[in-house]
């Protein structure tokens, strides 16, 4: 089967979509339906997000020059880290840690 790929050629491994599509099962089947459960699983892959999102603006304020920048971007990187620890010693959502890992490990090879 060939991959269409986009413009640049960059593409989403299909491979990779069918280990999200799991990893949401068993996130779903975890929580046993309950949002509140499901929210707990949910903000960990959001914290995770901005966490490396704000890692990586750091670093890009810093090889630009601009000191103030990153100090306010490494500030709020570390106000994030804290809430994903804090969420994460809920125990449960480890497992939301352990999918988004995965799925990272999994594009990054790709």
């Amino acid at each position: 089967m060939s991959v269409r790929r986009a413009e640049g050629g960059h593409h989403t491994p299909y491979w990779s979509v069918v280990v999200y599509l799991a990893a949401a099962a068993l996130i779903i089947v975890a929580a046993a339906g309950q949002e509140q459960k499901l929210v707990q699983f949910y903000a960990v892959a959001v914290f995770v997000s901005f966490l490396v999102g704000l890692l990586a603006m750091t670093r890009f304020a810093r090889n630009e020059r601009k000191p103030a920048l990153a100090w306010i971007n490494g500030i709020a990187a570390a106000a994030v880290a804290f809430t994903l620890a804090v969420n994460l010693l809920r125990g449960w959502p480890v497992l939301s840690m352990m999918a988004t890992l995965l799925i990272a490990a999994g594009l990054y090879v790709s």
